[in-house]
């Protein structure tokens, strides 16, 4: 069978664990790597997933750990759904930050109301 190995980026903006890590991987850009081989069809050229691994660099050793793509998939969007870490952090409960964003929104008929 032939093989080949994808490689792509990807990049997490909050430090993040998965199965099989022993500690958790600072924030940053990682390289993981797929590897394929053909499947035998006589229509169309396919390939199957056989390995998924990531790189992880610590005091200048490279290690390829193997990752399960789905819990890889989930922990990107779990950490893509979080607050941008550049912007300042929201204070104040849901209901305070919708009064506050109510009243900025209110200012120009508050303005009318005065004269």
């Amino acid at each position: 069978m032939v093989t080949r190995t994808k490689s792509h980026t990807v990049t997490f903006r909050r430090p993040f664990i998965l199965d099989g890590f022993e500690r958790v991987q600072a924030a940053g850009s990682y390289v993981v790597d797929t590897e394929e081989e053909s499947m035998e069809s006589l229509l169309i050229p396919a390939w199957k997933r056989i390995a998924t691994v990531i790189r992880l660099t610590t005091l200048g050793a490279t290690e390829h750990l193997p990752v399960d793509p789905d819990q890889l998939h989930e922990a990107l969007m779990r950490d893509g759904a979080q607050q941008d870490p550049a912007l300042p952090l929201s204070h104040g409960s849901p209901k305070a930050r919708r009064d506050r964003a109510r009243g900025l929104r209110d200012l120009p008929r508050r303005g009318r109301e005065k004269y």
